[in-house]
């Protein structure tokens, strides 16, 4: 994990240790639509499925059974991450509200466009919130995400310039659903980049129902 990553995450820390909380992170596969590399689109995008099988029925259910030997049991989880980080957390997110019941984003893009262009097949689809949502229609999908904590932000700075429409269009469809989320677009002088998401993170944070830091924190300046 990068010293980047790791320093946004200690952005977290006061409210980690407030709330007992515990973090677990994965990171993507560079052969699934996280990346804009070989083997082809539609190879990619059925290896993103896999590693969504992998989230889902793996990795959750490991993390459920070390919460239960802390004696916790039946809780949901937080969905984050920022730029790429952002689409997983809103997909995962989105895909799993049985699962999820919380998601901060942060600059991210929502389609699969970044990675395979115009391709399409029904892998991709299932993996581009973007092309899913608008046709969902299923309460049992549907009555859990009205019930979540939804946090989609971005800067309108520099190299935000494909996010902000790709949030529009995010905000849109949810509107349109009936389903509610605070979708946040910053000052034209917040850039996608390190310094602004270490500010966002405590931010979005602190809004959270029950979630409190430990201490006191200020909003700087990058």
């Amino acid at each position: 994990m990068s010293t980047k990553i790791l320093v946004w995450l200690k952005s977290a820390a006061p409210f980690l240790k407030a709330d007992k909380s515990s973090f677990s992170a994965w990171t993507a596969w560079t052969a699934s639509l996280g990346s804009t590399m070989t083997p082809p689109p539609e190879a990619r995008a059925r290896r993103h499925n896999d590693y969504d099988r992998y989230i889902a029925n793996e990795f959750v259910p490991l993390v459920r059974a070390r919460l239960a030997c802390e004696g916790r049991h039946g809780q949901k989880f937080m969905a984050t991450g920022c730029s790429l980080g952002a689409y997983h957390a809103a997909n995962f997110f989105f895909r799993h509200p049985d699962i999820f019941d919380t998601v901060i984003a942060l600059s991210g893009p929502y389609s699969a466009k970044f990675s395979v262009g115009d391709f399409m097949n029904e892998d991709v689809y299932m993996n581009s919130p973007l092309s899913y949502l608008p046709n969902l229609t299923d309460p049992a999908y549907l009555e859990p995400l009205r019930q979540s904590e939804i946090i989609i932000a971005t800067g309108q700075g520099r190299w935000e310039e494909e996010i902000i429409p790709e949030t529009r269009a995010l905000q849109a469809i949810l509107e349109s659903k009936n389903i509610p989320a605070w979708v946040d677009f910053w000052g034209y002088d917040v850039d996608h980049d390190w310094p602004w998401w270490r500010i966002q993170m405590p931010y979005f944070l602190s809004h959270l129902p029950n979630l409190k830091p430990a201490a006191p924190f200020s909003l700087q300046d990058p």
